[in-house]
């Protein structure tokens, strides 16, 4: 045997290009969608497209469930608004705790 002939060489070098734009064109770009796009009503379409935009103003949130904790008390300490002082504790000898 002596090779490919000329047309086959030809034949073969399409099929390759022919082969390579194929999986080319099956990688989806980051611009193509992969569903068709669904339907939004007007104020959900409104706010999708407002907050696409990251400006800080438009992302930030306040927190609303801040709690404080409330200051342990010890005995022996005053109790600001009413001048009261907090107790020693009573003594229990015979129980663990």
């Amino acid at each position: 045997m002596q090779g490919y002939t000329p047309d086959e060489k030809l034949r073969l070098q399409q099929l390759r290009e022919l082969r390579r734009r194929w999986l080319k064109d099956q990688e989806l770009s980051p611009r193509e969608p992969m569903l068709p796009p669904q339907k939004m009503w007007p104020m959900e379409a409104f706010w999708s497209k407002f907050l696409r935009d990251k400006s800080p103003w438009k992302t930030m949130t306040k927190p609303y469930a801040i709690v404080g904790k409330k200051p342990r008390i010890f005995p022996g300490d005053t109790i600001l608004e009413t001048g009261e002082v907090i107790p020693p504790m009573k003594e229990f000898p015979h129980q663990h705790h």
